[in-house]
């Protein structure tokens, strides 16, 4: 095989761009490098890289990035992408290398940090690329609380990351003035906590919860076929609803006929609604916790009997 052919070879697995080190690898001397940039047939991306191939599209440019930039990352963007991330740009190419280079690279939004460990990146397609945890918390400078909010209700019902392994990257990079900190610490302290802005009895419920191990339950969650109305607490996955009673808005005989509705056509639709009262919250806490235990086990139990059928 010529040099030529195994340089073009090499590229074609890169976005079309090869290093120094790899086109001597390959055969060429510096000075055949340096005759092939004044011809034209090589253009140069800096100190130590070449574009041979012109292959457009941004994973093509990120795959370039990577190979022309030291330690370069596939991040943001470019990483949801990759990962599939729900709610999220696609067609940007972004990477992330350390804080001390000055590296560009053209058509690449090129980030920086200082604290990308090594759990916090993982290889796609040989690419290494920025887990999923850490990817929702770089991206959080740049979303609005909602839709950080929508991005990690989504990754997390879809089963693709846990609270507690976004916790685990927020702690581990959280700096004073680090951007985005502040706002996604508050979406999983609220994810945690039940909603800010509900009652005393969606709150109370929420930490018999978490204190009971039950673990991401998803609060004031968008019925799937009423997207206007809401359970109090769901497990998509589980297709299981929990519905706190307060005992002032069950005296409306309205209020109690369309809970009944609703819990008809959660039945209808494969779904189990299940209710506790202030009493039940906070005088036998141990019954409801074992009560949802148990439901969420018996959920689990027909899934996979039903996978097996």
């Amino acid at each position: 095989m010529s040099i030529d052919r195994a340089a073009n070879t090499l590229a074609a697995r890169q976005g079309g761009a090869i290093r120094k080190d790899q086109a001597i690898a390959c055969g060429f001397t510096r000075g055949q490098i340096d005759q092939r940039i004044r011809d034209g047939r090589w253009r140069s991306l800096g100190r130590s890289a070449y574009r041979l191939l012109e292959m457009p599209g941004a994973m093509n440019l990120v795959r370039a990035a990577v190979a022309a930039l030291p330690n370069a990352v596939v991040s943001h963007d470019a990483a949801a992408e990759i990962h599939d991330l729900p709610k999220l740009r696609r067609g940007v190419a972004s990477v992330l290398v350390h804080s001390r280079t000055t590296h560009v690279f053209p058509d690449v939004v090129v980030r920086r940090c200082h604290d990308l460990a090594p759990n916090h990146v993982v290889e796609v397609d040989e690419l290494p690329i920025t887990s999923i945890p850490r990817t929702i918390v770089d991206l959080s400078p740049f979303l609005t609380p909602r839709h950080l909010r929508a991005v990690v209700e989504s990754t997390i019902a879809d089963q693709r990351v846990r609270v507690d392994d976004v916790r685990i990257v927020v702690d581990q990079i959280a700096r004073r003035g680090k951007p985005g900190i502040r706002k996604i610490r508050w979406i999983l302290d609220e994810r945690d906590a039940g909603p800010r802005n509900g009652t005393p009895l969606e709150r109370v419920g929420a930490t018999v919860l978490r204190e009971g191990g039950i673990s991401e339950p998803r609060f004031e969650f968008p019925i799937p076929w009423n997207s206007e109305r809401r359970f109090d607490v769901a497990f998509p996955s589980e297709r299981l609803a929990i519905e706190w009673d307060s005992r002032r808005w069950h005296e409306l005989v309205e209020a109690f006929s369309r809970d009944r509705e609703r819990d008809r056509q959660a039945l209808l639709h494969g779904w189990r609604v299940v209710r506790f009262t202030w009493v039940d919250v906070t005088r036998h806490p141990e019954d409801v916790v074992d009560t949802v235990r148990r439901l969420l086990a018996a959920s689990d139990a027909g899934l996979s009997g039903h996978s097996a059928g």
